[in-house]
């Protein structure tokens, strides 16, 4: 599993939080997503890597900006 923290600025609600997760779930194969917009924090658990490039795409697709991703294996 790899564990992906990525930091997002301009979600101010919990439908901001939805939309986010709703997003990455749709353009990746992940396990689970979890946003909180009072940490201004995604994080997302994957099987494989995910392509950074691509989940910033889709994130500023939202109206949102993605302001630093770090990822890690896990297990």
């Amino acid at each position: 599993m790899v564990k992906t923290i990525l930091k997002i600025e301009g979600m101010l609600c919990g439908m901001c939080e939805s939309h986010i997760n709703a997003a990455i779930r749709k353009h990746f194969d992940v396990k689970k997503v979890k946003s909180s917009h009072k940490k201004g924090q995604t994080v997302v658990v994957s099987y494989e890597k995910i392509d950074l490039k691509a989940l910033k795409k889709v994130i500023d697709e939202t109206g949102y900006t993605l302001i630093s991703a770090e990822q890690n294996e896990e297990g």
